[in-house]
C-alpha cells in the first residue's frame, strides 16, 4: 500500500491509497477504483477487503476518501459532486493502466453513475449550487466499465429506522454535527439533486454490473432492477441472497465476478472494434 493524494477539477484534495500487485499473474493493464458509501472511507475493512482481493487477482487498485469523508477536504453532497472525485480517481488510475473499472457502493455507486454518465448540461435538472459546471472531458476521461453495489435508483428515503437516521444526519443541523464528530463525515447544508440515478444511468455507454442484496433493509432490491433495466449497453444483474447493504461479506465474491465480467466485456468490445491495446 502507498499513501497518495488526488486533486479534483474543483480543487478538492482527496486522501487516497494505491494497492499494487506483486509477482506472477500481474495484469498491469487493469486498475480498479473502489468508491465507498456515505460515512465510509478508504480505511474501512470492507473497502480494504475489496482492494485486497482485486490486488490478489493481479490488478492495480486505487481507494480514496470521498469529499467530506475521512482525511479528504470539502463536504459531501451525497453523490452529486462526488462524481468529480471519481473523475479525478479514474484519471489517476489511467496513469498506470489501460483499462479502468469503477466499483461503487451505495452513495459511491451514485457517484460512479455521475462519472460514467459524464457532463450534465446547464438547465438539465442539476439544481445544486454549481452542479451545472460538470465536468469530464468526453468519453475518453471516463472509466471503461462500472460495478454498482447497493445503489439507490431514486431520491427517496426508505421508511425504516436506518432511513430516518440517514435523513437526520443529512438534513438537520444536530444530525450533521453528529456525523462530523462521531463519523468523520462533513455534510453540505441542503445539497442539491440532479436527475435521479435511473435517468443518469441511461446516459452511460459502458458496461455496467448491478449487485444488490436481497436482505438489504436500506435500499430495496427493486432499485437494482430499475437501474439494470435502464442501462443501455452491456449489463449484468446479480441479486444476492443473504447480502445486506453495501460492501459486506456476502458481496465479496459477487463483486469479484462482476469485475471479471466487466473486464471481459471491455476486452470483447475492443477486439471487435480493433482498438485492443498493444
Amino acid at each position: 500500500m502507498t499513501a497518495h493524494e488526488i486533486t479534483t477539477s474543483d480543487g478538492m484534495r482527496l486522501a487516497a491509497r494505491w494497492w499494487s500487485p506483486r509477482g506472477d499473474g500481474v495484469d498491469g493493464r487493469a486498475a480498479v477504483v473502489v468508491v465507498h458509501g456515505f460515512c465510509g472511507s478508504k480505511d474501512e475493512p470492507a473497502v480494504e477487503l475489496v482492494a485486497l482481493r482485486q490486488v490478489a487477482a493481479g490488478r492495480h487498485v486505487l481507494t480514496f476518501d470521498l469529499r467530506g469523508h475521512g482525511r479528504s477536504e470539502g463536504e459531501t453532497t451525497l453523490g452529486l459532486r462526488e462524481g468529480l472525485d471519481v473523475d479525478a480517481a479514474v484519471a489517476d488510475a489511467r496513469t498506470v493502466a489501460d483499462t479502468v473499472v469503477v466499483v461503487g457502493s451505495s452513495m459511491g455507486g451514485v457517484a460512479c453513475i455521475e462519472h460514467l454518465a459524464g457532463t450534465a448540461e446547464p438547465g438539465s435538472g442539476a439544481r445544486a449550487s454549481g452542479a451545472e459546471v460538470r465536468r469530464v472531458a468526453g468519453a475518453a476521461g471516463r472509466a471503461d466499465a462500472g460495478v454498482l453495489v447497493a445503489t439507490p435508483a431514486r431520491w427517496q428515503v426508505p421508511r425504516t429506522a436506518r432511513g430516518v437516521l440517514a435523513l437526520a444526519l443529512t438534513q438537520t443541523r444536530p444530525g450533521r454535527a453528529v456525523a462530523q464528530r462521531h463519523m468523520g463525515t462533513r455534510v453540505a447544508v441542503r445539497p442539491g439533486r440532479g436527475h435521479e440515478p435511473t435517468r443518469r444511468i441511461g446516459e452511460v455507454a459502458t458496461p455496467v454490473a448491478v449487485i444488490h442484496g436481497l436482505d438489504d433493509r436500506f435500499v430495496s432490491p427493486a432499485a437494482a432492477r430499475s437501474l439494470h433495466g435502464a442501462v443501455p449497453g452491456p449489463r449484468l444483474l446479480d441479486l444476492v441472497a443473504g447480502m445486506g447493504h453495501g460492501f459486506c461479506g456476502p458481496a465479496t465474491e459477487p463483486v469479484d465476478a462482476a469485475v471479471d465480467w466487466a473486464l471481459a466485456q471491455v476486452a470483447v468490445s475492443r477486439f471487435e472494434s480493433g482498438t485492443t491495446p498493444a
